[in-house]
């Protein structure tokens, strides 16, 4: 710095300037709340009534995230009354159970491995009960430690069903995503969707986000909403306004919210559904998402292949930045900089951001080959990779995030 002012006044002032301003961007990263989200949830789990009940009028989704430091959970819930109900029951809290199959009925007094809310359905109001919520403890360890080896589920206790009318087992879901633009250049307008699969590809879940940022939000309302194969079958019809459908109670009809969401909405709405394997293969053929709005009449504003989720990446949110990624996962702004493209003081929201090195397990790696070789600690794998069910039996193929060590690496 002293070199610099000797050349000129003013060119030390501007990296004075400098200095400070990154100064000041890391001390805001480390007050903000870290509200960073995966591109697709560690964990997810569809629920739907126990088979021995004779209730069948509810559905509901949830997922599980991990925080990188293995602290804190961040669920998604969502309780649906199917439009044929007319009996809704009271809720009582949602747990977390285990370690047990969902089918199976923890032993009396057993302890929930994790309490989360109670939903609020009425015929008055919306049929569809959406909640975020982030949960700490001493017990999150345990808890992914029961979900990481398939032994948790999702439990929904109602008055008619005490010991959970809706379960539904935790497991890491297949993923797709499709980043969604406009096909007209220089156009920012910007969304970005997930479709989840069920290790059994029987369900699918559908998730989409549009931003708020007056530079890439849409100039006019969303009226179209859909996936498409590449034959031009639609496979999907996601709904863009409130629906009414059937008697609730009284004069009272179901009332449905849209299946979109602004990238601020707490309580994400997805499009949850039971499908069949041949419709899941037409997912796995790369169909298209696409978001018309008024403006844009028969054709999309913004469309995106849905493609196989990538590996070690986060969407960031308005309160995020590559300072606060990094810190997350122990690693620095550079290291984080060097594996996006960009300007590190540039966070467009809603886009994703490599948070680690994805890398492709080989034929004989082992966890401790790969430890080794990164300079990391099992620990640090683990938590950096919370949906890896077993490290000592790496699959062959399987993807693997890591943050290397440059002091220690080999």
């Amino acid at each position: 710095r002293q070199l610099a002012m000797a050349r000129g006044g003013t060119a030390g002032r501007g990296m004075g300037r400098e200095v400070l301003r990154s100064f000041l961007l890391l001390l805001v990263g480390q007050i903000c709340i870290q509200s960073v989200q995966a591109t697709c949830p560690t964990f997810a789990a569809w629920l739907y009534p126990v088979a021995n009940i004779d209730f069948n009028n509810l559905q509901g989704f949830a997922t599980v995230d991990v925080s990188p430091d293995g602290t804190f959970v961040i669920v998604q819930l969502q309780i649906t009354a199917l439009n044929f109900s007319s009996a809704i029951p009271t809720f009582n809290e949602i747990r977390i159970m285990g370690p047990a199959a969902s089918h199976l009925t923890v032993p009396a007094g057993t302890a929930p491995l994790l309490v989360l809310s109670r939903p609020v359905i009425t015929c008055d109001g919306l049929s569809q009960w959406s909640a975020t919520l982030r949960r700490a403890g001493a017990g999150i360890p345990e808890l992914i430690e029961h979900m990481r080896a398939g032994h948790a589920y999702v439990s929904v206790p109602t008055e008619r069903v005490p010991e959970g009318e809706l379960r539904g087992q935790l497991h890491v879901p297949h993923c797709l995503e499709a980043p969604l633009t406009s096909a007209m250049p220089d156009v920012p307008t910007y969304g970005f969707a997930n479709v989840m699969i069920s290790a059994a590809q029987t369900d699918v879940a559908a998730l989409v986000q549009l931003p708020e940022d007056g530079k890439r939000k849409f100039s006019s309302a969303v009226d179209g909403l859909m996936v498409t194969a590449q034959n031009g079958e639609v496979l999907m019809r996601l709904r863009t306004q409130q629906e009414f459908s059937q008697i609730c109670i009284g004069s009272e009809p179901h009332k449905y919210p849209p299946e979109y969401n602004m990238e601020s909405t707490e309580g994400k709405v997805f499009r949850v559904a039971r499908v069949s394997t041949a419709f899941v293969s037409k997912l796995l053929a790369e169909p298209t998402v696409s978001v018309s709005t008024v403006a844009s009449g028969a054709g999309p504003e913004i469309s995106g292949v849905l493609r196989r989720a990538i590996a070690c990446r986060e969407l960031l949110t308005k309160h995020d930045n590559l300072y606060t990624l990094a810190r997350s996962h122990r690693s620095d702004w550079i290291t984080v900089w060097s594996m996006n493209m960009g300007n590190p003081d540039v966070r467009p929201t809603l886009q994703p951001r490599y948070y680690a090195h994805p890398l492709q397990v080989l034929k004989g790696e082992t966890a401790m080959a790969i430890q080794r070789r990164y300079g990391m600690k099992m620990d640090e794998l683990l938590k950096i990779n919370p949906g890896l069910e077993d490290a000592e039996a790496l699959p062959v193929g399987s993807t693997l995030c890591v943050v290397p060590n440059w002091q220690t690496a080999v």
